[in-house]
């Protein structure tokens, strides 16, 4: 059965009652939506509860959801990018850099290097992509750590297709120049992403 096929007929199941369908859902979509939610807020516990409110959200609102274009998913990460508005909002701030928890977990004393190494680049490029306009850090997030398509980050932002690949057009190139301004070399550190 196709991906898009299977995700169908759960839908189907939760929208007629079946809970165990929607939990087949979950486990298909919680660490893709934590990852994004996560590089939003920076914050792993923040995270888990917008997480939980994006599914709660999607349970209540299921009832409603039609195959349309870009399907389940994009429907989905709807939801946690106004969730994470919301998020920002009540917290009356912006979004900040911060380095994930993940990242401040102590390991043996021959991988402190690299991991602090990794941290730092992360960093780098976190603070980069939050000077971008909020519609092209949506683009890149989407992208990056979703590996959502253009029609996919479409449908998210409510966007065409045309808009969404001059909007990653953009967002690469200021991304480039960003890092590229903050090294002390001049070398760019955002190789991995022209692969966009």
């Amino acid at each position: 059965m196709t991906e898009k096929r299977e995700l169908a007929r759960l839908v189907k199941q939760v929208q007629n009652g079946d809970l165990e369908a929607f939990g087949q859902l979950y486990d298909r979509f919680y660490g893709p939506v934590f990852a994004y939610v996560l590089h939003q807020v920076g914050s792993a516990a923040d995270a888990e509860d917008i997480v939980s409110g994006v599914f709660l959200d999607a349970l209540q609102k299921i009832g409603g959801f039609t195959w349309r274009g870009a399907g389940f998913g994009a429907w989905l990460f709807s939801i946690a990018r106004n969730d994470v508005m919301d998020y920002f909002r009540r917290q009356g701030r912006s979004r900040e850099a911060t380095i994930t928890e993940q990242h401040m977990e102590l390991a043996s004393a021959e991988r402190v290097d690299r991991i602090a190494e990794a941290a730092w680049d992360e960093r780098r490029l976190r603070e980069a992509v939050w000077q971008l306009s909020e519609e092209q850090q949506q683009v890149v997030l989407l992208k990056l750590m979703v590996n959502f398509s253009n029609g996919q980050i479409a449908a998210v932002l409510s966007k065409s297709e045309g808009a969404v690949k001059a909007l990653q057009h953009r967002a690469l190139e200021n991304l480039r120049k960003i890092m590229e301004s903050g090294t002390e070399d001049g070398t760019a550190l955002i190789d991995r992403e022209s692969a966009i």
